[in-house]
């Protein structure tokens, strides 16, 4: 688990170059931890963006002594199997195909579609085979994934 005040420096590691934390874990043992930062920008992600932020975090962990003995820290993008987790995200993914676990009255129902747009507040895909458009509301989204195309 990582602390509130850890992720609070990442995030402002971050943000410095106008991108979003998505996820931190830290894993291993005492002597050897992994710490893996998962970021996206609206912009999208680069190797040199992930290089700069890792050089940015990488100082603030060191100045501070963070992580006690030695790590490795990984940034990178969450990658297409990872959850979208903010409304902005999903405009990156127009014309792709979602996965979606919605709540409803009846419990989770699962979509599949193709995102054709998104609002403030809500999500449209084009579902089944009528090509059906359904606006979902993204605080009824449970979670979000882009199914690859291949």
């Amino acid at each position: 688990m990582v602390s509130e005040e850890v992720l609070k420096l990442i995030e402002d590691c971050v943000a410095k170059h106008s991108a979003h934390v998505i996820d931190v874990t830290i894993r291993g043992s005492q002597h050897k931890s992994i710490v893996e930062i998962f970021l996206d920008a609206e912009a999208g992600v680069t190797s040199d963006l992930c290089s700069t932020i890792s050089r940015d975090v990488a100082e603030v962990f060191d100045v501070r002594d963070i992580v006690k003995g030695s790590y490795q820290l990984v940034v990178s993008s969450p990658g297409i199997d990872r959850p979208l987790k903010f409304p902005w995200q999903y405009k990156k993914h127009i014309g792709r195909k979602l996965v979606l676990k919605v709540r409803s009255e009846g419990g989770l129902q699962e979509q599949i579609g193709k995102l054709l747009s998104v609002e403030d507040e809500a999500a449209w895909l084009e579902v089944g085979k009528g090509n059906e458009q359904l606006q979902i509301r993204f605080d009824a989204i449970q979670q979000a994934v882009v199914k690859a195309p291949w």
